[in-house]
């Protein structure tokens, strides 16, 4: 009998309902409207959509940060929970720049540890040691300053943070959106490596094409709030059945011409 995926959703959708006080309630938007796929262990979905599309909703909601209106999402066979909340992280956009400067790096990595009162102290330094290792971050660096590392350094501590609780889905939005060709080669790399290391699946959240297609296992395209397009990503690059698609990959084929 197959193993059950790491992840199903299934017609996952979300409203919000705008209320205003002793005025009548303004008509609600759908986020989500019946969003349906499956993750395996060590795979990469990319979630491709332009802005408005319903991305980040979907994230907040795989998250826990917000309550779908409807629909089911199963994590491991069963009804995702409060108590899996660390076994899926979060890296939001510009993940560099929402690290406070005057924590240092063991202070940054270690907080979701000390939040969720894991361990001795001594317990969470050797754990942040460890994920800044496995970002290539030495540990004689745990006692510097956020600001004192580069770029590229501070999107390896964003990453070090979520790896820290050890979860077994990492969802990135938008987390490659600003860096330069060399970064984002780079932290592919590093994110590639990690996979085959850890075996961590990971939702690529994006308006860009060309910045997750070189990771991705499978593109689903979100528009409206809903995927109308999934598949494995050579074949779905080649074979673009839906008109949206089509636009998407004309738009990065025309942003890769430009910056030739």
């Amino acid at each position: 009998m197959p193993a059950d995926p790491l992840l199903r959703v299934r017609d996952l959708s979300k409203t919000y309902f705008r209320r205003r006080w002793l005025f009548p309630a303004l008509p609600a938007t759908a986020a989500l409207a019946g969003v349906s796929f499956t993750l395996d262990r060590a795979r990469t979905l990319a979630v491709i959509g332009a802005s408005g599309a319903g991305k980040s909703t979907l994230a907040r909601c795989l998250t826990q940060f917000e309550t779908p209106t409807s629909g089911q999402i199963l994590f491991e066979g069963r009804p995702l929970s409060p108590h899996r909340r660390l076994d899926i992280q979060l890296i939001f956009q510009q993940p560099a720049a929402s690290l406070n400067p005057r924590f240092t790096a063991a202070e940054i990595v270690e907080e979701p540890l000390v939040i969720q009162r894991r361990g001795t102290g001594a317990e969470r330094r050797h754990s942040a040691a460890s994920a800044l290792e496995l970002t290539g971050i030495a540990r004689s660096a745990l006692g510097k300053r956020a600001h004192q590392f580069s770029g590229g350094e501070r999107q390896r501590l964003a990453i070090a943070r979520a790896l820290v609780v050890e979860p077994k889905l990492l969802i990135l939005d938008e987390s490659f959106n600003g860096l330069d060709v060399s970064l984002a080669a780079q932290i592919a790399a590093l994110l590639s490596g990690l996979q085959q290391r850890l075996g961590i699946a990971y939702i690529l959240i994006s308006h860009d094409l060309t910045r997750v297609a070189g990771l991705a296992h499978e593109i689903a395209i979100l528009e409206h709030g809903a995927i109308v397009e999934h598949g494995l990503t050579a074949t779905l690059l080649s074979q673009p059945q839906h008109e949206h698609t089509r636009e998407l990959i004309a738009a990065a084929l025309a942003l890769q011409g430009g910056a030739a």
